[in-house]
């Protein structure tokens, strides 16, 4: 098991917060987010859904869909889960994540059934950033 290439790089905004009952793991959000970035080499723009639990021990767990259009017009949806020990020391939450992409773009096929993993960013102003590699 190993990493390969670098496929994505986006710089998003969450653009919503929505909170959701809680529950005796703790607090759940529905969060929307837009990003823009890259995906070898193509311009992209991704909107997620995701839903997120902060546990009573101060950890957090994501998971979430999303939509990717890239700048040729080409769909991919998306499907990513997370988590993270909690805010760091400077409020950020530093999330390790997982995300499934599908698509009947032929450019992009090869993503199906390919598992990227990486680092997905919230800064404290609901900033956000990711990278993933291709896990081999």
């Amino acid at each position: 098991m190993s990493l390969g290439e670098l496929l994505v790089e986006e710089a998003g905004t969450i653009t919503g917060l929505r909170v959701l009952p809680a529950t005796a793991e703790g607090a759940n959000y529905e969060i929307c987010l837009s990003t823009e970035g890259m995906l070898r080499g193509t311009k992209i723009t991704t909107n997620w859904t995701y839903l997120q639990l902060v546990r009573t021990d101060g950890s957090i767990y994501g998971t979430g869909d999303g939509v990717c259009t890239t700048e040729c017009g080409q769909t991919l949806h998306l499907k990513g889960s997370g988590s993270a020990a909690g805010p760091d020391e400077n409020g950020s939450i530093p999330m390790r994540v997982i995300n499934h992409y599908h698509t009947n773009s032929e450019k992009f096929a090869d993503l199906n059934g390919v598992a990227l993993v990486g680092e997905y960013d919230v800064k404290p102003d609901g900033t956000t950033a990711m990278k993933l590699w291709h896990w081999k």
